[in-house]
């Protein structure tokens, strides 16, 4: 048996080959299980031998061709998951042949993923690539940058000195003007005691404007800086949790969110909003995000910027999911992608 998997804009696609032969005595051999979200499609086959006819029999928990409760099958194998997931969640898709009692069948488990919120525009999955699997805004992997085993699949490892991924700027990164949401799951090492802070998440010129970015302090504070063209100086505003807000070496959600219409900025952790209090700058703003060239996953800026390794301030740990959108997520929406965990969000 093989297994492939391949991605599509919004479907998940498996193909299991399953070999059926005459034999003597009833028999049912389970050759894969698959893990699938709802809606998603299997093709499976299955080549016969050694049998009078290669006419294939398709049926899920019994049923020939399936039904909306449990998914349905083609003729041809191709099986379309339930767009709820059924109780119990694991159905058998099997293949048999008329007049033999062979047959083979799979396992399969339908899982209920998060649905994605309206205004996504890139989302860094971390699986073996920088790519944006939702949107145009490929990045490239920086220094000590690898791939571990995430959250969600795989996920993003940064070496917290070097590794680091650079997003080029583009037109759609550009159209987010009023409203902001990143959020990601995150597993942070502690921060050297060379350094005092590390971003997950920069959007800014470096030295000349910043715009809209998230760090953490050794101490386990969340902060968001971002500045709107309402802002008198190219250092915008600051806001910050009480320490302690993010833990060390552990796995959790942490997103942010801003509004220039409401003058509002909100931080999440594992999808409970964390108080932000001002630190320095306006306490409300208006306008647009200033426009700024430069994404980051993983730093803050080039050590040779002129602000030397600790304005770099690189991030050491592991990022995943990394999801950017240009509308501000209600507590609710995130909480729904805490709550999906390892299932993430819906493809």
């Amino acid at each position: 048996m093989q297994t492939f998997r391949s991605h599509s804009a919004s479907v998940l696609t498996f193909t299991a080959i399953i070999a059926l032969c005459t034999v003597a005595t009833s028999q049912v051999k389970v050759t894969t299980s698959i893990t699938v979200r709802p809606s998603d499609t299997i093709q499976f086959t299955a080549p016969v031998s050694g049998a009078g006819t290669s006419t294939v029999i398709w049926k899920v928990n019994g049923i020939v061709g399936g039904n909306t409760k449990v998914g349905k099958v083609t003729s041809s194998g191709l099986y379309i998951a339930p767009a709820i997931p059924p109780s119990p969640a694991t159905v058998r898709v099997s293949a048999s042949v008329q007049g033999l009692k062979v047959s083979s069948a799979n396992l399969v488990t339908i899982v209920q993923c998060a649905p994605v919120p309206t205004g996504l525009v890139s989302w860094w999955a971390g699986e073996n690539g920088a790519q944006d699997v939702y949107g145009s805004n490929a990045g490239t992997l920086e220094g000590g940058t690898s791939f571990v085993p995430g959250k969600v699949a795989l996920g993003f490892s940064f070496d917290g000195s070097t590794g680091y991924i650079n997003i080029p700027d583009s037109s759609s990164l550009d159209s987010i003007s009023t409203a902001i949401s990143v959020e990601m799951w995150a597993l942070p090492q502690p921060i050297p005691s060379s350094e005092t802070l590390a971003y997950l998440f920069a959007r800014r010129n470096p030295i000349y404007s910043e715009s809209f970015s998230i760090y953490i302090l050794e101490d386990g504070t969340l902060g968001v800086i971002l500045r709107t063209t309402s802002s008198p100086t190219p250092t915008g505003s600051k806001f910050e949790s009480a320490p302690g807000a993010v833990t060390f070496g552990h796995m959790q959600h942490i997103a942010a969110t801003a509004n220039t219409n409401t003058s509002i900025v909100a931080g999440y952790i594992d999808g409970v909003a964390v108080p932000l209090t001002l630190v320095y700058g306006p306490s409300t703003f208006s306008g647009t995000f200033s426009a700024v060239p430069y994404l980051y996953l993983g730093r803050r800026e080039d050590f040779g910027v002129g602000e030397g390794v600790p304005g770099a301030a690189y991030f050491p740990g592991l990022l995943d999911e990394i999801s950017l959108y240009s509308t501000e997520l209600s507590q609710g929406q995130i909480a729904s992608i805490v709550a999906a965990g390892l299932n993430g969000k819906c493809r």
